[in-house]
């Protein structure tokens, strides 16, 4: 179970990046995949502490793998939430210039 639920915060990290680098503007949209690189950085960074604590434990079991792996996955998901936050702050002045520019053009298409 610990498993299955750690593998879901990846897909989800996944899904909450690709559907921010949908709506990002065109030039920005490559940097969403910078969180997903955080993400993995902070998970292989608390695998790496994780295992070596369980392995150095004298009950060395797959329950405590799989602890360490939803843990890592649970805070690799908050590292990439947290990146896709700043992106999206980072980039608030493109996307409202972008809409003024939409709604100008769209109101131009209009008039003629």
């Amino acid at each position: 179970m610990k498993t299955t639920l750690a593998l879901s915060l990846v897909g989800i990290g996944a899904v909450a990046t690709g559907v921010l680098g949908i709506v990002l503007p065109a030039g920005e949209r490559i940097a969403a995949g910078l969180a997903l690189v955080v993400g993995a950085g902070i998970g292989v960074t608390v695998l790496a502490i994780g295992t070596q604590i369980v392995g150095d434990s004298p009950d060395d079991s797959p329950e405590g793998y799989a602890s360490v792996f939803l843990v890592a996955a649970a805070l690799g998901l908050a590292g990439t939430l947290v990146s896709l936050a700043l992106l999206w702050r980072r980039t608030a002045d493109q996307r409202t210039a972008g809409a003024r520019a939409d709604g100008a053009r769209a109101s131009a298409a209009g008039e003629g």
